[in-house]
């Protein structure tokens, strides 16, 4: 059942990326593909049809940016997934455009994070790598049914899906939520006071 996800989704994909009629960023042409994908994974997961539900372009306004998505599970938020033009990767600290770097250093405040460029996936908590970076096997742009990974994946979704909040058990990790609180509180107000300025 996995390869055939996997395999569908290699299809979708290179069916996107290589149709001359569509225009716009890589990344949003993939957008469709990969909700596929994580909603076929959850299920194969355990999760029943329709509890996953990703909502795109959720603006965190305390942050200054804009995830790509936020998904919920049962109505309930549990994390957000930042997409990124294929062959980008998904390892955030490795990234040389000023717009992605700057855009980690907000994103990395999130608790729960999936990074992904259509082709490697990674799970981020509180600016922390879970586990390794999952790469699928064949390009996504001419890999095709042919595309193939490794049910890690359903592993790592499984955790990004099932995350719960996580209480400080000692001092030292409440003063490090409560700072991380606190960068978010004031970016949120220096941001809010440059928009007053420029209107």
């Amino acid at each position: 059942m996995f390869d055939q996800i996997i395999s569908k989704y290699g299809a979708t994909a290179k069916a996107k990326l290589s149709s001359p009629a569509i225009t716009g960023a890589p990344e949003d042409n993939i957008r469709a593909p990969l909700e596929e994908l994580i909603s076929a994974l959850a299920e194969a997961a355990g999760q029943q049809p329709g509890w996953v539900t990703l909502v795109g372009e959720s603006t965190l306004s305390a942050l200054g940016t804009r995830p790509d998505y936020a998904v919920t599970v049962r109505s309930a938020l549990t994390g957000f997934i930042e997409l990124k033009a294929p062959g980008k990767g998904a390892d955030p600290r490795k990234f040389t455009d000023p717009h992605d770097k700057r855009q980690w250093q907000k994103l990395k405040s999130l608790p729960n994070l999936l990074y992904s460029d259509g082709q490697s996936f990674s799970l981020w908590q509180n600016g922390a790598l879970m586990g390794q970076i999952i790469h699928l096997s064949g390009d996504l742009d001419t890999a095709g049914a042919k595309l193939t990974g490794p049910t890690t994946l359903i592993t790592l979704l499984t955790d990004f899906l099932s995350w719960n909040p996580i209480p400080p058990d000692s001092p030292r990790k409440l003063a490090e939520v409560s700072a991380r609180l606190c960068r978010l509180l004031r970016n949120g107000c220096r941001d809010g006071m440059r928009s007053s300025r420029s209107t």
